[in-house]
């Protein structure tokens, strides 16, 4: 019976706040109850788990027309490049079948200046005419390597694409199973089914729109990162070749509420190597986790990985996660801060931020 009212008060909640654009439920009311809440999680899950079969689905539509028409490309170029290559084989013929044997005996008995520029002037031109035959052929082998190479990347994107699609398609359909068995034992399958329904709405609707806002106001606030570490005294050290950067949470805090009044509502903190940031609008409320990592490619830099996405006491997917960093990029980079220098390490401890630096190599 206890539990009855609690689902009954959660979906009412619940109804309440969606009917009024609020959050999904409010941090003061009651909350669900352990096991309603993993069958919520998992309906997330299910919804997000669709959209990256959407996504995937979508790029191996892409992945296989940039396969044919880049075969197309492939094939025109290639009756291109056969006539070249026979304007370049008549070239290659005459140097070695007396052609050369020809002008020099022109040259030899050239009787008078004139005639000899004449000769060597008629030369120059045809020279200029065969160098410019075989560099086009040249040129056009090498733009259709290129192209055949990237042809087969592309054939091998397409078969990871494939792959990771078949691996969405299983996870999701042994996610419905799961649901389906635990609500079809559970005494409240109808009133748990009605709250997953709105939930998914809400979060389609709403929620995940939410999300990104935030995502995408910490994205634009870290480009001014560098501005502030510089224009703040103490938080960049400097010795010799090397240097150091200390940043506190309590720093990063008043940063990132003066960049954005979203962030007057969440707090940020440093340690056991993570970055723990928790907010709660009375709308919206999100707990995220990730750790910084030094990275060479494209460039030197420190990136986030989100770990951890919790919306509304609602453990959101990987899937989620990996799309959020896709999307929006939580990195900084050292060179923006001073020219030359490498992030050398990262930590994370005890409300600080300590990134070592060195001078390229």
């Amino acid at each position: 019976m206890r539990r009855m009212l609690t689902l009954a008060l959660a979906l009412s909640m619940f109804l309440l706040s969606v009917s009024r654009g609020g959050a999904l439920l409010p941090v003061n009311a009651e909350p669900y109850p352990e096991e309603t809440r993993k069958l919520l999680e998992k309906s997330l899950s299910v919804v997000e788990l669709n959209r990256e079969i959407e996504r995937i689905s979508g790029l191996k539509s892409q992945t296989q027309s940039d396969i044919e028409q880049s075969e197309r490309q492939l094939a025109e170029r290639e009756i291109a490049i056969a006539v070249q290559r026979e304007k370049a084989g008549r070239v290659l013929r005459s140097y070695y079948v007396g052609y050369k044997d020809f002008w020099l005996s022109a040259l030899l008995n050239a009787n008078s200046l004139p005639k000899l520029i004449r000769v060597w002037d008629t030369m120059d031109l045809i020279m200029q005419s065969d160098h410019r035959t075989m560099k086009a052929y040249s040129e056009q082998y090498r733009e259709l390597k290129v192209g055949y190479e990237r042809l087969q990347k592309n054939k091998d994107d397409l078969v990871s694409v494939e792959s990771q699609l078949i691996a969405q398609r299983d996870r999701i359909q042994s996610l419905r199973g799961d649901l389906d068995r635990e609500l079809a034992s559970n005494g409240d399958e109808q009133l748990i089914r009605r709250l997953m329904e709105e939930l998914q709405a809400y979060w389609k609707n709403v929620g995940l729109y939410e999300v990104k806002q935030h995502f995408k106001a910490l994205a634009s606030a870290m480009t001014q990162l560098p501005d502030y570490v510089k224009d703040t005294p103490g938080i960049l050290q400097t010795s010799g070749l090397k240097a150091k950067l200390t940043l506190s949470d309590q720093q990063l805090n008043e940063f990132l509420r003066s960049q954005d009044s979203r962030f007057d509502d969440f707090a940020f903190r440093f340690d056991n190597g993570l970055l723990t940031m928790e907010g709660d609008n009375g709308r919206l409320q999100v707990t995220i986790q990730g750790r910084y990592t030094i990275e060479e490619e494209p460039e030197n830099a420190i990136r986030f990985h989100v770990d951890s996405l919790i919306f509304n006491g609602l453990a959101l997917p990987d899937t989620t996660r990996a799309e959020l960093e896709r999307e929006f990029d939580l990195g900084f980079y050292p060179q923006k801060l001073v020219k030359y220098v490498k992030a050398r390490s990262v930590e994370m401890e005890d409300g600080l931020l300590t990134v070592e630096l060195g001078i390229g190599g």
